[in-house]
């Protein structure tokens, strides 16, 4: 428990030390007992997303999901449209034509032949635009890992401005799994040096008893 405390601490740190990211509120929520430092591709799920006037379309926003996660994760992004795609050529079932729920059940039911992990993103639109992001364990569907970005309420509704939520997203997603495979490097090195101390310690107690 104490580890993933430090581990929030350190991400407010970050987060509170870059000063473009002060006009902003977010909060990371790592689930316990959870990891993603071994999610190598994360799929992006249908958004819960309703647009309103004057701001992008469902379907800005779902390309502002893919080619930011192209641009920050490079070859680590699935897309919805490919994953939709496989599902179709793979079931003959279209998530496109479905109603909301069915289309839900299918997509998490075959999202691991494609990734580890996806991301299902929401945004609120009310004084202050929200945006949170939640990523699924794909074989299992258990929630891995939860982040939240409140805009500032004068800040526009565009295009623009949602990429750069969502970037701040990826790029915290990012740092937050190279940390936990820094940590677990760390603690598999610091339990290897326990065991070859343990170790030298019963050979040197054999090597007594040996010579009596």
């Amino acid at each position: 428990m104490k580890k993933w405390v430090q581990w929030i601490l350190a991400v407010v740190f970050m987060i509170g030390s870059c000063p473009s990211a002060l006009a902003y509120v977010e909060t990371v929520k790592p689930q316990e007992g959870q990891t993603i430092a071994d999610v190598e591709t994360l799929a992006i799920g249908a958004p819960f997303y309703t647009a309103k006037e004057g701001v992008p379309t469902l379907e800005e926003y779902i390309q502002i999901l893919n080619t930011s996660g192209e641009k920050i994760l490079k070859g680590n992004i699935v897309t919805y449209d490919t994953v939709a795609q496989g599902i179709r050529q793979r079931t003959g079932k279209d998530v496109y034509t479905m109603d909301r729920r069915p289309a839900k059940r299918i997509f998490e039911q075959n999202v691991s032949d494609f990734a580890d992990a996806y991301v299902v993103s929401t945004v609120t639109m009310s004084r202050r635009t929200v945006f949170f992001f939640d990523v699924y364990r794909a074989a299992t569907n258990e929630l891995l890992y939860s982040y939240e970005i409140i805009m500032e309420s004068d800040d526009p509704n565009d295009v623009k401005t949602y990429t750069e939520m969502v970037g701040k997203f990826y790029k915290n997603f990012n740092w937050s799994a190279e940390s936990q495979k820094k940590n677990q490097k760390e603690a598999a090195k610091a339990e290897q040096k326990e065991r070859e101390k343990a170790e030298r310690k019963a050979q040197r107690e054999k090597e007594k008893a040996a010579g009596r």
